[in-house]
């Protein structure tokens, strides 16, 4: 656990040094510098899922002034981070589900941000 959040951390860390005009691929390529083994899943038209581990999942949407990245937790209970960061890697601001969640999940579809209640669960 220690590890995946120290990722996180320094993924963040990283994308805040660059600016560049394929935000995309340049993520990728962070990743994989870091000594990161991520798995694109998915990559298309500005976007991108990527499995950094067996329980983290990053997805970014790029749009023409900006980048969303979206992070997704699993352990065991999945729950999901969203920020909006300016083609520099400014952090513009957080992404907020619209109802209260405790665990709130959410991915992209049809370039959308989706969220979805993840609350019920059994321990």
């Amino acid at each position: 656990m220690r590890r995946l959040l120290f990722s996180i951390i320094f993924l963040f860390s990283s994308l805040l040094s660059f600016a560049g005009t394929d935000v995309i691929k340049q993520l990728i390529a962070d990743l994989t510098q870091m000594n990161g083994q991520p798995n694109v899943v998915e990559e298309h038209d500005g976007y991108v899922l990527i499995q950094l581990t067996d329980s983290a999942t990053l997805e970014a949407q790029e749009f023409a002034d900006s980048v969303i990245v979206l992070t997704t937790v699993c352990a065991p209970q999945c729950s999901s981070c969203a920020r909006v960061y300016n083609k520099e890697w400014q952090l513009l601001h957080t992404i907020v589900p619209d109802t209260l969640s405790i665990f709130p999940i959410a991915t992209f579809e049809n370039g959308k941000l989706i969220w979805r209640n993840n609350d019920n669960w059994e321990y």
